[in-house]
């Protein structure tokens, strides 16, 4: 026996529980309403039906994946192990030839089944309101937005399932959790900027070196790092990724902006004339965004997040007298 067995039982049983079908409709529900919409009263058509999809995805679908999925994730983990431990049915569990290891890795994975299902399906029939709306259906783009989503929705589980086997019982573990979902949804930027500003205050590190380590802590922000893969994509040209980075910095003055467009993201910026007075904007340039900024960065960043949580709460699971 081994992972492989205890995430098959865990997928079995969230199929005979009516939260799996109640987490399908949800899913469904929120994904549909702004689809039902465009069809019927054309949201999205004002940028045009070419671009309505886009703005779809930027303005609306975004914002409910990034705030909506990681409660569902919330919801579909965090008593994984955590109640087992409390009933006494995780030394059961334990008492056949499964490995500590095991438990980890097949809740996890078990658990990603159970949200990816319905999430996959809600995908599809929200596909199908978008073919029929006057919105140009792109394929390439809502597949692209539908994987990453899918992508973030997993390591959410997977981050959920590994905080309940890091502590005793599911109280701990659901707030836990909300701390987590609450620090990365609302204070880690503020965090990110925060130590920018102690940086140059305290250590006098100023400039493209301060605003490099900034950026590169919001990266690590799974949610950040899910939204600006898909800023990217969604972006035209091969300016698209640069953009989506420098998107991330707003409210700085001219001088800031041109550091971080120029030194940070080798981007060329330039002064044009705005409503309050000359702005900046960060132009193409004959070099690339760096590695450790590109999106393939962001999203090893994102995946990160999965070995981090599973090691962190495999070497606390490991302590626990049971």
């Amino acid at each position: 026996m081994s992972w492989d067995v205890v995430a098959r039982k865990e997928f079995r049983d969230a199929l005979r529980s009516k939260g799996l079908w109640v987490l399908s409709l949800v899913f469904t529900a929120f994904f549909v309403i702004p689809a039902g919409a465009a069809l019927w009263w054309d949201v999205g058509i004002r940028g045009g039906q070419e671009v309505g999809l886009q703005l779809l995805i930027e303005y609306i679908y975004l914002n409910i994946v990034t705030l909506f999925l990681p409660l569902v994730a919330i919801f579909a983990g965090y008593a994984a192990i955590s109640k087992e431990r409390t009933s006494g049915s995780l030394k059961l569990l334990l008492s056949l030839p499964h490995s500590r290891r095991d438990v980890i890795i097949g809740k996890v994975v078990g658990r990603c089944g159970v949200v990816g299902v319905p999430l996959a399906g809600a995908f599809l029939v929200n596909a199908l309101f978008l073919i029929a709306s006057r919105l140009t259906f792109k394929p390439g783009l809502y597949v692209t937005f539908a994987l990453f989503s899918m992508v973030f929705a997993l390591v959410m589980v997977a981050v959920a399932v590994s905080i309940s086997g890091a502590v005793e019982n599911s109280l701990y573990s659901i707030v836990g959790n909300m701390t987590f979902f609450v620090s990365i949804t609302f204070f880690w930027n503020l965090w990110a900027n925060s130590i920018g500003d102690g940086l140059g205050e305290y250590l006098g590190v100023t400039g493209a070196a301060n605003w490099t380590t900034v950026l590169f802590l919001k990266l690590l922000n799974p949610s950040q790092a899910y939204k600006t893969i898909m800023n990217s994509m969604l972006g035209d040209g091969s300016n698209a990724e640069r953009l989506a980075r420098y998107r991330m910095f707003s409210g700085g003055n001219n001088s800031e902006q041109a550091t971080i467009c120029s030194d940070v993201l080798a981007g060329n910026a330039t002064e044009v004339p705005g409503f309050m007075g000359n702005r900046t904007v960060c132009q193409e340039s004959a070099q690339s965004v760096p590695l450790y900024f590109s999106d393939g960065a962001a999203l090893f960043y994102l995946l990160l997040w999965i070995g981090l949580a599973a090691a962190v709460s495999y070497y606390t699971f490991n302590q626990y007298d049971l």
